[in-house]
């Protein structure tokens, strides 16, 4: 019966920079033995997550753009903002994004360009960036529970100090309390030169969804467009926070009654 943790990991240990792995990395990684590397490799390729593409090494499989497929017509959040993250797009003329947090890292689950979308944008479906950088992110760190930030604080010092966003926790609290009393963060250059990014974040009651952002190039934005993105922006943010409420009352509603 193969380890399944031991499964997750080998998993776990794609990354961009790592598309191939070798039996032989993997033990030398996980600490297990050939059989046991290969017993997971066999039952991983079976179901279709990894694929044989060279003679020692393995990569991702089919399985994955499958599971990927189902995400995209699924996944609630991307359901409730699709045709309204569209309209931002056209809208502002940026590139939209919509993001969530995952394993303390924010992930773009969908990228829109409108007319004047930049040229390249860092943030795009299915990559991770950073928690402590750009607006996309920094609205959802302000958004985390308190103990989730004092975590973050204890974990990631060092990191947060390298952003420049706080020497202590208390001077971290109060910046995150700022941006979420402003309802939304904007930064320049940030993730990419030249780009600004303004960004809402989605909630559903006081927990934190993801984020809804666009990103212009500097050039192509005055002061009066700038404030008219943010009130569009508000105003998106807020009709997809509607549609989950109401996506999750219909499911409440049409739930089988146990009567007494």
């Amino acid at each position: 019966m193969p380890n399944t943790h031991r499964i997750l990991r080998v998993l776990n240990a794609f990354t961009p920079e790592r598309t191939e792995i070798s039996p032989e990395w993997l033990m030398a990684e996980l600490g297990a033995s050939r059989a046991s590397i290969y017993r997971d490799l066999q039952q991983l390729s079976r179901v279709g997550l990894i694929e044989r593409v060279s003679e020692r090494g393995y990569s991702l499989g089919p399985k994955i753009v499958e599971l990927d497929r189902q995400i995209r017509q699924s996944d609630p959040l991307l359901r409730a903002a699709a045709d309204i993250a569209e309209q931002l797009a056209h809208t502002t003329g940026g590139t939209v994004l919509i993001c969530r947090l995952h394993d303390d890292k924010v992930l773009c689950i969908q990228d829109t360009s409108g007319q004047h979308a930049p040229s390249a944008v860092s943030y795009e479906r299915g990559k991770a960036m950073p928690l402590y950088r750009g607006a996309t992110s920094k609205i959802i760190l302000a958004h985390l529970p308190p103990k989730k930030v004092a975590e973050l604080f204890a974990k990631d010092h060092a990191a947060l100090q390298a952003a420049g966003l706080a020497d202590s926790l208390d001077d971290l609290n109060a910046l995150l309390k700022a941006w979420r009393n402003e309802g939304s963060v904007t930064t320049m250059a940030e993730i990419d030169p030249h780009n600004v990014g303004c960004a809402v974040a989605l909630l559903h009651g006081k927990r934190v969804l993801g984020s809804l952002s666009v990103v212009l190039p500097a050039s192509a934005l005055t002061p009066e467009q700038q404030a008219r993105n943010l009130r569009e922006l508000h105003s998106a943010a807020r009709r997809i926070e509607a549609r989950m409420a109401s996506s999750g009352q219909r499911k409440i509603s049409s739930s089988p009654t146990t009567l007494p």
